[in-house]
């Protein structure tokens, strides 16, 4: 028997009716920020390990997600003064947002900011027992879900509701700088019973609610930047749910479309995050065959395989402007105890393909950069040293890397002949690469010095520059994985001075040696790319010869990295970058 709460059961009804005439949805403000939504050339998304965003941006990531948990950064009323909090008044009201949080958020999004990264942000209730208990929707308090559906019955959580997506909005969305460009309304709210727990109320009721949260959360945030996105969530079930309170995302949608038109909210107004995961969340085949996978819209589960089901859905009801994001799907590299990293290499590549060659998609947000513990699954392009602390590449870190380059491996080979079968169209190949080898020569001696303007890049600490002579220190608080090294912005011209080079000195590494990267943009499309394994303790000049790019006329940017040879930095690690330069 299914437990009710007979007291809500009752007055549930009536009780939403009268507060959702009471709650009206404010009218759209003039919104500070009126910058157009920002265009991305590749759809390469990633869930980003907090500290590993550098390795994010190396491999060519423009989409992340952030997750903001109401029990992170709102503490309980012990803490709420601002020697550990930033007040924030908000329609007469004060709220708290803890210092420590949004030093890590700050962080985190200045750096992907660097890579010109969007973020969306995905707001989730975790459960409380404060005097925020408010915040959550009164018969679901009992402690029985991961997240929960917001109160929109009562004043005081709508209020804190819009104050803290106001909060966040203005935080990060200036003309330069972090930007958070849409928001995620909870997650996979169709299971609700895990995901978004309103307690046992009907799905019509259900989605009043939410649909209520999805409009304050876009007014709010429309309010700020007039061209935020604001996203539903659903999982991959679509014409069957999958137990109690586990609804089928098709009726899900169906009720919440109803909902935000009767709010004013039409289709192309808001937009879906959605969750394509194979049948088997383990099992990482993408083209595996299902009877729960077909190619009709009554497909009982919508993976990445029959997309165009979803996609062709949402087109013919809610318009082409409803956009979709992929916010979360993973291909595990353990199936059963069976090792499968070489399939998830290629399943990663070929979810990219098919969401590239779809033009209702924005992205498509791998699920994880490294693997996490405390799941069953082995989604990371990283191995973990534990919880999600990356120890060692996948294969998949190198598939997912070249996904959208002229550079081919075996793994985007397979995807790029898959995804034609699924789509029928050739995959894109978005970024030119040349790989070159950076070669070790007796001396650096060029026609042409540039020893002026590189800045730091990555787990640096400290970084001085002196007679041409840069001196970088390693942060050794950073993941060992994570890039260091600089670079710098301006135009070089190798159209005749063809050898490229550098000195190097690096100490500190726990194997004696250490690998260096040389990459040369001409531009944000084309790139050489070469790297070494040099020791350490000494003195290096390296040397990359252009002759075969036809691009190195017009060079744009300079990286010099380091990463890892075989193991990790001592605490005391640091290098020295010098006569940086081109000849004949």
């Amino acid at each position: 028997m299914k437990r009710r709460s007979s007291a809500y059961g009752r007055l549930l009804p009536g009780l939403l009716a009268v507060m959702m005439i009471l709650l009206t949805v404010g009218s759209v403000q003039a919104a500070e920020f009126q910058y157009p939504y920002p265009n991305a050339t590749s759809k390469k998304g990633l869930y980003v390990c907090p500290g590993m965003e550098e390795d994010a941006i190396e491999l060519g990531v423009q989409h992340a997600t952030i997750n903001l948990s109401v029990g992170d950064f709102m503490p309980s009323a012990a803490y709420r003064n601002k020697t550990h909090c930033i007040p924030f008044e908000y329609e007469g009201t004060t709220y708290w947002f803890a210092k420590n949080a949004m030093a890590q958020y700050d962080s985190e999004m200045n750096r992907l900011a660097s890579g010109n990264v969007l973020v969306t942000a995905i707001l989730l209730l975790p459960h409380r027992m404060d005097d925020m208990k408010y915040l959550i929707y009164p018969p679901a308090y009992k402690k029985e879900a991961n997240y929960y559906q917001w109160n929109m019955t009562d004043p005081r959580a709508v209020r804190a509701l819009k104050a803290i997506v106001t909060f966040f909005q203005k935080r990060y969305s200036g003309p330069s700088g972090p930007r958070i460009v849409g928001w995620i309304v909870g997650n996979e709210v169709n299971n609700s019973r895990v995901w978004n727990w309103a307690g046992y109320i009907g799905m019509n009721a259900y989605m009043e609610l939410y649909a209520a949260q999805v409009a304050e959360v876009y007014h709010a945030a429309r309010s700020v930047y007039a061209n935020a996105r604001i996203y539903m969530c659903l999982d991959h079930y679509w014409s069957a749910g999958n137990g109690s309170y586990w609804y089928a995302g098709k009726d899900i949608l169906t009720r919440f479309a109803a909902c935000m038109a009767a709010r004013g909210l039409g289709g192309g107004t808001w937009c879906i995050a959605y969750h394509p995961y194979n049948i088997s969340e383990k099992e990482p085949n993408i083209m595996s065959d299902s009877a729960a996978v077909t190619n009709d819209v009554n497909s009982r589960i919508i993976t990445m395989k029959n997309l165009k089901v979803f996609t062709n859905f949402v087109r013919s009801h809610y318009t082409a402007g409803c956009r979709v994001i992929l916010s979360e799907q993973g291909y595990s590299s353990v199936t059963s105890g069976r090792n499968t990293s070489e399939e998830q290499a290629k399943n990663v590549a070929l979810a990219y393909y098919i969401a590239q060659q779809n033009d209702m998609v924005d992205s498509l947000i791998l699920h994880r950069q490294v693997d996490h513990t405390g799941e069953g699954e082995k989604y990371g392009l990283y191995t973990s040293w534990g919880g999600e602390n990356a120890a060692y590449q996948k294969a998949s870190w190198l598939a997912y890397k070249y996904a959208d380059t002229t550079k081919v491996n075996k793994y985007t080979k397979y995807a790029a002949k898959q995804a034609k079968k699924v789509s029928g169209k050739k995959v894109k190949k978005l970024l030119t690469v040349k790989n070159g080898k950076l070669k070790r020569i007796q001396n650096g001696a060029w026609s042409m010095y540039f020893t002026n303007n590189f800045v730091p890049f990555g787990a640096v600490s400290d970084f001085k520059a002196g007679n041409g002579v840069y001196t970088l220190t390693h942060d050794y608080s950073r993941n060992q994985n994570v890039p260091w090294g600089m670079i710098r912005n301006g135009a070089i011209n190798c159209k005749k001075k063809k050898k490229f080079g550098f000195g190097i000195y690096v100490n500190g590494s726990l194997s004696g040696s250490a690998t260096v990267y040389l990459r040369l943009w001409a531009g944000d499309r084309n790139y050489f790319d070469a790297s070494t394994v040099v020791p350490c303790g000494v003195q290096n000049y390296l040397m990359a010869n252009l002759k075969k790019w036809k691009a190195r006329g017009r060079i744009t940017r300079v990286e010099i990295l380091i990463r890892p040879s075989r193991a990790g930095w001592t605490g005391n690690t640091s290098a020295q970058i010098f006569s940086v330069g081109i000849r004949k």
